[in-house]
């Protein structure tokens, strides 16, 4: 008897069953991917560093990333020895009349510093993080290096400052002569430092989690976050070995800053590909805006997230831009989830959304004029769920897509309507088109709120089959509309 059975790393087994007690394993001739009966050392090293069961168990660009972000390592690790040396110099190793005392109080001031701006940091940008992963992942690599260049220049800057500032520069309020220039260099790096963990570590969730979910069979987060702190521990101590075999024979300024310069823009042009190269599957508000546009403007284009991927932008626009395809010009902009304040209240307008769980309003402060992007908000009601919000986007999208085709037409009541009609009329098929070419779909759900006036009259975006939508990401709204009452002169108010 022989049974055939495959090992968490894609080898093909065939074992003979001799009698009840004896059995040889085999190697299976007849398929393609088969193995050894003696594991090699590559081998041996998937099973150490890759995630159980890879490639199956990952999605298609995890390898791709895990090289570059290899490499990336590396080079951190070489100007993090020049940094650390720098900040050492800071805390006055090397200057006999500095004292274990002052090194000490430099210390404490820089994890005030630097725990006072994680507070901060969470609070501006904690919900930004997940959707928006590639931007924050790359944010951090860029403030890391901001940081790393601003205690390895801390020398030369002080030494600088103390020659060359005027008068006038000492007896600033806020900087105190007394207080030397050194120890606002190194709270301000302990400052970039603590931003860069809020944004490195929310971003990496969102990609881990991305990493994690294959277009077949299923992925383990834990044990892929396992296995890259193990590749992240040896590349640290691989860099660690070579940094410290360079960095004695960097011993002046000159060679210093060239090595420093040369090592961050090498480090940050390997994150940006490897950043650019992450091909995510969900929607945040740019790419739907890009999936949208392509979708109305270019039938024959497949909306594959590969392609989308390319598209993308990391830090050179706000999460809110709405642009136009295929020349990136910005037509519009539009912030989810804003107070009714913010709105220029038109009871016409607001009565064309009285069957949906949101409304779309122009800003207060905002104006349809040629030639101006046009400042618009997304009003979100009780018992709204991810498709409403969906919806809601691409309706904005297609009011600035519309305004910035016909921008003659300066009515917003007529522009909407507009919108509304052609979004009813393709977003089934845009839905469609969507999941045809692999963009993730959830359960829908609602936020977890109940309203207690009667949703019949409540008409739900249409759906995929299964009561499902796609995966669309966006930070928590700044507030909900519970309820509409109409006022006596036969308006609506909030």
């Amino acid at each position: 008897m022989e049974v055939t059975e495959r090992d968490e790393a894609g080898h093909i087994f065939r074992i003979r069953v001799e009698d009840s007690k004896a059995a040889q394993l085999l190697p299976d001739q007849n398929t393609k991917n088969n193995g050894t009966s003696r594991p090699s050392f590559l081998s041996f090293l998937t099973r150490v560093f890759l995630p159980s069961g890879y490639p199956r168990s990952v999605s298609p660009d995890y390898l791709r990333y895990q090289i570059l972000n290899a490499l990336q390592a590396f080079c951190s690790s070489l100007t993090s020895l020049l940094s650390s040396r720098a900040t050492l110099e800071g805390y006055g190793v090397g200057d006999a009349s500095a004292s274990a005392t002052n090194a000490l109080l430099l210390t404490v001031l820089q994890d005030i510093f630097g725990r006072l701006t994680t507070i901060l940091g969470a609070f501006f940008f904690g919900s930004s993080l997940f959707p928006e992963a590639k931007k924050y992942r790359f944010l951090a690599d860029v403030l890391n290096d901001a940081a790393t260049i601003i205690d390895t220049l801390s020398p030369l800057l002080v030494s600088l400052y103390d020659t060359y500032a005027p008068s006038i520069a000492t007896s600033l309020p806020f900087l105190p002569p007394t207080v030397p220039l050194r120890v606002y260099t190194l709270c301000a790096s302990a400052s970039l430092r603590a931003l860069c963990g809020i944004a490195a570590g929310g971003s990496k969730t969102a990609i881990t989690m991305h990493f994690a979910t294959p277009l077949e069979g299923t992925g383990d987060a834990g044990d892929l976050n396992a296995k890259d702190s193990s590749k992240e521990t040896i590349l640290a101590l691989f860099g660690m070995l070579i940094g410290t075999i360079a960095v004695p024979y960097l011993t002046t300024p000159w060679s210093t800053y060239t090595v420093l310069f040369l090592m961050v823009s090498l480090h940050l042009f390997i994150n940006y590909i490897a950043v650019r190269g992450i091909v995510l599957r969900s929607m945040n508000r740019q790419r739907a805006c890009l999936a949208w546009v392509l979708f109305k403007s270019e039938r024959s284009l497949p909306i594959t997230p590969s392609h989308l991927a390319t598209l993308e932008h990391l830090l050179m626009h706000s999460d809110d831009d709405i642009r136009s395809y295929p020349s990136g010009n910005k037509i519009g902009q539009c912030t989810m989830g804003s107070s009714f304040s913010a709105c220029y209240s038109n009871p016409e307008t607001i009565a064309l959304f009285a069957h949906k769980r949101y409304i779309l309003c122009l800003d207060k402060k905002s104006s349809l004029v040629v030639g101006k992007a046009p400042h618009l908000h997304i009003l979100l009601k009780d018992g709204y769920n991810s498709a409403d919000q969906l919806q809601a986007w691409l309706l904005a999208c297609e009011v600035a897509r519309i305004f910035a085709s016909h921008p003659s037409e300066t009515r917003m009541t007529v522009l909407i309507k507009d919108a509304i009609a052609s979004v009813d009329k393709d977003y089934a098929t845009f839905m469609e088109d969507m999941q045809k070419h692999g963009w993730v779909t959830v359960a829908l759900s609602s936020n977890g709120s109940t309203s207690s006036k009667d949703e019949s009259d409540y008409h739900s975006p249409a759906l995929l089959p299964g009561s499902q939508t796609l995966s669309f990401t966006v930070g928590s709204p700044k507030s909900v509309i519970l309820d509409f009452q109409p006022s006596r002169e036969g308006k609506k108010s909030q």
